[in-house]
């Protein structure tokens, strides 16, 4: 029988249709479609041809005259092609709502035959009287799908091409010992490597097909290996090498390589049989470089003792340099009970050499191999092992002697030689250590070493521990004897440093011609000296302000300042500058720096002899620092005169504590203590009490009471009270709370107002650290406290503390105009910047975190436009402006939200961030009824190669902006593209808005898709878009849809707050009554837009309140830096 001839779609353009299905690839998993075409073919059947990106798990079934189409998951399907192409055979086509199936009504009785074709479906419908084969696929898409067979295999055939060409090639190296030649096969890690025995040959296969250059291999290897052959197969590569039967083989592994060694039999006459090198470092995967070529063939350096080559005739040596033969290739004479190593180099490299029980270490910041068969040879017996590592950018030699020798080292032209023995090849200049204290006051040790190299950390196998060796360039440069410390140890060299750490975070570090040994929370230590600056040293003869000038000075103030007045202004010229340097002497010691300032500027101003006086220089720059000008004082105790005077190194110290650089005024304090016993009472006390404050600051607790146990054997400083509240410091110190307290107290009743502005901001800080007293009595206290002291660091440390008290009780507008007021008042103050940075981080905070949320809105936003200025820059600042415009949303200032969003947009933001802030100004515009306003924000912020989240937030608000302002067709189409449930939700909700109840009624069964099989409740969001469904099919007349809707839905609404709302909104179409309007009047009063809105701020919240590294899920994601947090396709 054959029916008409099909005149819509034929075979071949069904097989054109499958070819570009399969040249498209799989799609996303949550869009299966379906490009579809049907035709009546020639020989009688209908055919009907799906080509899917993906083809979805489906059943095809026909029964009762209705076809059905089911799938696993919702498909689009365009089903007026089906009506075209089979004509009268076709009654009626219906897509249900959710997706998942096809039925088509058919008007004849027909055989099903379902085929796979690739990513298509071919379903045909055979007249009941058919007889024979069912028909085939057409010839194109047989021809697509060889095709698609051919080009995959060829897809395959190239990822292993790639594959193999990524793999990194085997090589290989020998040392030959003795007893055995050792191969070591570099492989990367994890690679699997066999050894089998076959003959009088060894195959090892590794698991993979490895590059490896058989030519380079055998030219590398000794004689006995000219037989290897590599095999590379497309599973792996063989390597066989000859290995004689009568020889043993074993292979293994060390650390990344394969190592094979192959027994050459008992050592011949004159060869030490010593034992094969062991490796101290893990070995690298490739062989290492060769030495230089010398003309006639230099020996090959090799990883291990290999026995020497031919002798050469060495090239001449430069004049006046040693021949120590060819670069990499160590030799060893012995010279009397001395045994001299030498190990020639290009050119000699920086280096370490130390003795360390019965092993020299040497290391060599060269990383050529050096050949160490002559050592043991040639060393008469003193050397029984030799072996090396490479390092980074180095290399490590160790060598096991028979018994400790003393050991010297020193550069021989490019050589460095090494003796063992009585014999010094020179003296070793000491390395000296000294500990000192870092800027933020942390203990650690320094030396200054010319020509430091590099510090490498090696792993000692027989003491188990772990070393740290610094080698240097210049020699000999040694420590001669071991020091302990509580942390590490330094081990006695004769080139170069070591330190074996004790503690875990020990740091060694090379800072141009400094090392330094450090850690985390500092060294344990004192200073230099290890005791309190001495007070009693023995005076040293022509102190400018010694004790002899002291003396001179003392007596009535009024005699003696007339009789040096008259000297300077009367007496005889030529004696009249001296005159003038006595006066402002004996001003200073009667602490009166602005008038001996006077003085000594007259007297440079008019004698340029005095000018350059170091006495002169040193007078001038003590007035200066008394007066507190060290930008004066530097250039005048700087002078190279002073560089060597202990005197000027006092007042430098002084100077450098002004600028607030201890770790400077710590280093010329020791520096200066030997004058120290030579100044008069009054001045020594002022440095003993500096000494006490740097340790105090500097955390040295048992430094500072050492100090001040000779502090209180001097004259106070300024007044008993200042000295009391020194006192009370070294016994917070010391943990004594209640003595420093006492002492705080003592100070706060005398008659020095310093004394006491200092004692209570001290007892404020101690008494609030102890809880003591709490931050309300803090506020109080030191409110008061910077009220009535004003204008130096007493009033900047007192604002400083404030501001933190008053953060820490929330009283946020007090804090910040507290530092306001500090910055305003100390703009160059080092503590006032730092307290400006926590400021700024606790306001980034404050809007970032929870606290903001405590607050009033309306104070929240007036705290933030009062101190902007605190925001800080880049990410997080821009963060914190969003959260602000969230802040404005919430009191309904949404004019000033999208304002504040677009300022952003426009001068602060780009890429991702930009289109993701975009969002956030559009969803505040339509909340503010302004669609249009939206839609251009979008359009404005629009760009590719977004997340995909981001972008489809975007689709959906841009949907509804359009559906608002009136283009609902333009919004339906971008909501058919956003995926997922959130797209088909959007449609109904424009549909709903645009009363396009029968679209609108579909689409929000589309959207509940599944939810009548599961098994959990409906939840209200659910249930009202089952009612919204009813009344929208109800109130367009479809009595098949809304019988629907009951049937799937009535058991779940039966149990629910919404049951009888149900029963109203699905009692048939013409049964509408009174019931029906007033829920219905209900639903629509809940506004789609408004659940949309009050859903993406509710989002929007949420995100705020996310760690950055957990967000990324949400359609209007944020995250700390307002960029997109993830890309997602």
């Amino acid at each position: 029988m054959r029916g008409p001839r099909g005149v819509a779609f034929g075979g071949r353009k069904a097989a054109c249709a499958l070819a570009v299905a399969l040249a498209l690839g799989a799609g996303d998993a949550w869009a299966a479609t379906a490009t579809t075409t049907a035709t009546l073919e020639k020989e009688g059947y209908a055919r009907m041809a799906l080509a899917f990106d993906a083809l979805p798990k489906h059943d095809v079934t026909l029964a009762n005259g209705v076809l059905t189409l089911s799938f696993s998951e919702p498909v689009k399907i365009d089903t007026g092609p089906i009506v075209r192409g089979l004509g009268d055979l076709v009654g009626m086509v219906r897509r249900d709502p959710d997706g998942t199936a096809v039925k088509i009504a058919l008007t004849r009785a027909a055989r099903l035959n379902v085929t796979e074709a690739g990513e298509a479906l071919y379903v045909d419908l055979l007249p009941a009287n058919w007889v024979g084969m069912p028909p085939g696929l057409p010839k194109g898409v047989i021809a697509a799908l060889s095709q698609a067979a051919r080009e995959a295999k060829a897809a395959k055939a190239e990822m292993e091409r790639r594959r193999r060409a990524d793999l990194p090639p085997v090589t290989v190296f020998a040392a030959t010992l003795p007893t055995l030649h050792r191969l070591t096969f570099g492989v990367e890690p994890g690679a699997t490597v066999e050894m089998t025995r076959e003959g009088d040959r060894v195959k090892l296969t590794f698991g993979e097909p490895y590059p490896f250059d058989v030519a380079a291999a055998r030219a590398s290897l000794p004689s006995d290996f000219v037989g290897l052959e590599a095999a590379v197969g497309p599973r792996a590569l063989v390597v066989t090498l000859p290995a004689p039967e009568d020889k043993d083989a074993r292979g293994f592994r060390e650390d990344d390589d394969y190592v094979l060694d192959i027994d050459r039999g008992k050592p011949a006459d004159g060869e030490a049989a010593s034992p094969a090198p062991r490796r101290l470092l893990p070995a690298l995967a490739t062989p290492p470089a060769p030495a230089p070529k010398a003309e006639q063939g230099a020996p090959t350096p090799a990883a291990s003792n290999a026995p020497p080559a031919e002798a050469v005739p060495p090239a001449p040596a430069h004049a006046g340099s040693a021949d120590h033969g060819l670069p990499g290739t160590a030799s060893a004479a012995v010279a009397g009970q001395t045994v001299r190593l030498t190990f020639p180099f290009a050119k000699a490299p920086a280096a370490a050499v130390f003795l360390r029980g019965r092993t020299l270490w040497a290391l060599f910041d060269d990383p050529a191999p050096m050949a160490l068969d002559l050592l043991a040879k040639d060393s008469g017996g003193l050397i029984a092992a030799a072996d090396q590592a490479p390092l980074d950018g180095g290399r490590l030699v160790r060598l096991t002697l028979r018994e400790p020798r003393l050991v010297t080292a020193a550069i021989d032209g490019a050589a460095w030689v090494v003796a063992l023995g009585d014999d010094l090849l020179a003296p070793t200049e000491p390395i000296r250590f000294a500990s000192a204290f870092g800027r933020s006051g942390r203990g650690l040790v320094t030396a200054r070493v010319d020509g430091l190299g590099v510090a490498r950390r090696i792993k000692d196998p027989a003491a188990g521990d772990d070393l740290v060796v610094v080698t240097a360039s210049r020699a000999p440069r040694g420590a001669l004897r071991p020091q302990s410390f509580v942390e590490f140890t330094l081990l006695p060299t004769a080139q170069g440093a070591v330190v074996a750490p004790i503690a875990d975070d020990i740091r060694v570090s090379v800072e141009m011609d400094e090392l330094r040994v450090e850690r985390d929370g500092g060294l344990a230590l004192s200073r230099d000296s290890g005791a309190p600056l001495s007070a009693s040293a023995a005076p040293i003869a022509g102190l400018t302000l010694g004790a002899v000038a002291a003396e001179a000075a003392a007596g009535a103030y009024y005699p003696r300042e007339r009789e040096l007045l008259h000297a300077a202004a009367m007496g005889p010229e030529d004696e009249r500058p001296a005159a003038r340097v006595e006066l402002a002497r004996f001003y200073l010691l009667r602490a009166m720096p602005a008038e001996a300032k006077a003085v000594l500027d007259m007297a440079a101003d008019e004698n340029a002899v005095a000018a350059r006086s170091p006495d002169v220089a040193l007078l001038r720059g003590a007035a200066a620092v008394e007066l507190g000008r060290p930008d004066i004082a530097r250039p005048l105790l700087g002078l190279p005169a002073l560089a060597q005077s202990a005197e000027a190194s006092l007042w430098r110290a002084a100077m450098e504590r002004l600028d607030g650089r201890d770790e400077a005024a710590g280093a010329a304090l020791a520096q200066g203590q030997p004058a120290l016993g030579g100044l008069p009472p009054e001045l020594r006390a002022r440095f003993v009490q500096l000494a006490v404050e740097l340790a105090l600051d500097a955390g040295d607790a048992a430094g500072a009471a050492a100090n001040y146990d000779q502090l209180e054997t001097l004259p106070p400083v300024r007044s008993p009270a200042a000295r009391e509240v020194v006192r009370g410091r070294v016994l917070a110190s010391l943990g004594d709370v209640n003595g420093a307290l006492a002492a705080y107290a003592a100070a706060g009743h005398s008659a020095d107002p310093q004394a006491v502005a200092e004692a209570e901001l001290r007892s404020v800080a101690l008494a609030a650290a102890e809880h003591r007293i709490g931050g309300d009595d803090a506020i109080r206290r030191l409110e008061s406290l910077v009220t009535g002291w004003r204008g130096d660091w007493i009033e900047a440390e007192g604002l400083e503390k404030l501001a933190g008290f008053y953060a820490d009780a929330e009283r946020w507008r007090d804090a910040f105009a507290t530092l306001r007021t500090a910055v305003e008042a100390f703009p160059d103050g080092a503590r006032i910047r730092d307290l400006q940075d926590r400021m700024q981080g606790r306001f980034t905070a404050l809007f970032l975190g929870g606290a903001i949320d405590r607050m009033p809105k309306l104070e929240a936003l007036s705290l933030f436009y009062d101190f902007q200025d605190l925001t800080p820059p880049g990410r997080r600042g821009d963060e914190v402006v969003r959260r602000l415009a969230d802040k404005l949303v919430d009191v309904e200032l949404l004019d000033q939200a999208a304002a504040l969003l677009e300022y952003q947009i426009d001068n602060r933001l780009k890429g991702a961030a930009r289109a993701q802030v975009g969002a956030r100004a559009a969803l505040v515009e339509l909340m503010n009824n302004k669609p249009g306003e939206a839609a251009r924000l979008l359009q404005k912020t629009r760009q590719a190669d977004l997340p995909r989240s981001l972008a489809s937030a975007r689709l959906v608000l841009e949907a509804r902006a359009l559906a608002q302002s009136g283009r609902v067709d333009l919004g339906v189409e971008i909501a058919e593209g956003v995926e997922g449930p959130e797209g088909a939700r959007l449609k109904a909700d424009i549909l709903w808005s645009a009363r396009r109840w029968g679209e609108a009624g579909e689409a929000l069964e589309a959207a509940l898709g599944g939810a009548w099989r599961d098994p959990a409740p409906l939840d209200a969001a659910a249930r009202a878009d089952v009612l919204r469904a009813a009344i929208a099919l109800s109130l367009a007349d479809d009595a098949m849809g809304l019988d629907r809707i009951r049937q799937k839905f009535a058991a779940k609404m039966a149990d629910s707050p919404d049951a009888r709302s149900f029963e109203v909104v699905t009692a048939p179409v013409e049964a509408k009554g009174d019931a029906f309007r007033e829920i219905a009047r209900s639903i629509a009063a809940t506004a789609a837009i408004e659940g949309f809105l009050k859903e993406y701020r509710r989002r929007g919240d949420e995100d705020a309140r996310q760690p950055a590294a957990q967000q990324g899920a949400k359609p209007l994601e944020r995250s700390a830096d307002g960029a997109a947090p993830a890309r997602a396709g």
